[in-house]
C-alpha cells in the first residue's frame, strides 16, 4: 500500500504518469473506494452528509464515463485501468490537502466572509488539480498537455453541470425547495 501512495504522490508532483501504476482491478477498486470517501468527507463539510455522498456518487460516475468515452474514442481503451486508477488516486490525496480547508469555511451557506488566504490556498490547489489532471490525461491520450488541460477542463465543467442539474444546491433536495421560494 505504501508503493501505491507513493505513486499517487509521484502523480501529484508530476513525476509519474498512469502507465507507472498497475493496470489492476484491484488497485483501480482501491483507488476509487478511497477518492470516494474523501470526496464525501469533503463535500459533507461544505454540503451536509447527504449531499455530499450524492455529490461524490455522480462525481465518480461522471469521472468513469468521461475516462472510459474519452479512452474509446480515442482508440485506447485498454489504458481505462490505470488512467481511472491515477486520476482517483491522485484525487485522494489533493482530497485529504483539501479537507483542512474545508473545515476552516464551514457549511457552504454560511454567509460569513473567507479569509482572502484561505480563499488563495484553495485556488491553488484547484489550479494545482487542473494541472494533475491534465498531466494524467495527457499521458493517457498520448497527446500534448494542452490537450489534457482543455480534457481536464471539459471533465470539471460536465462534472459540475451534472450535479448541479440532479442535485440543486439552492434548497432543500427532498422537498424542491429552492433559494428564490424563500
Amino acid at each position: 500500500m505504501l508503493q501505491l501512495f507513493r505513486y499517487w504522490l509521484d502523480l501529484c508532483l508530476l513525476r509519474a504518469a498512469p502507465q507507472d501504476g498497475p493496470a489492476s482491478a484491484f488497485v483501480l477498486g482501491f483507488s476509487l473506494t478511497c477518492y470516494a470517501m474523501v470526496s464525501v468527507l469533503v463535500l459533507s463539510g461544505s454540503y451536509g452528509m447527504m449531499r455530499g455522498v450524492q455529490l461524490a456518487f455522480i462525481d465518480l460516475l461522471v469521472m468513469a464515463v468521461f475516462v472510459l468515452v474519452m479512452l474509446y474514442l480515442s482508440g485506447k481503451p485498454a489504458r481505462s485501468l490505470q488512467t481511472l486508477s491515477a486520476l482517483s488516486g491522485a484525487g485522494t490525496l489533493l482530497g485529504l490537502l483539501a479537507l483542512p480547508l474545508v473545515l476552516m469555511t464551514g457549511p457552504a451557506s454560511t454567509e460569513a466572509s473567507v479569509p482572502f488566504a484561505l480563499t488563495l490556498v484553495w485556488l491553488l490547489l484547484s489550479f494545482w488539480n487542473l494541472v494533475v489532471s491534465a498531466h494524467i490525461i495527457r499521458h493517457a491520450l498520448s497527446t500534448s498537455l494542452a490537450i489534457g488541460v482543455a480534457m481536464a477542463l471539459l471533465y470539471v465543467l460536465i462534472s459540475m453541470q451534472f450535479a448541479a442539474t440532479i442535485i440543486p444546491l439552492d434548497g432543500n433536495v427532498t422537498t424542491g425547495e429552492t433559494g428564490l421560494s424563500k
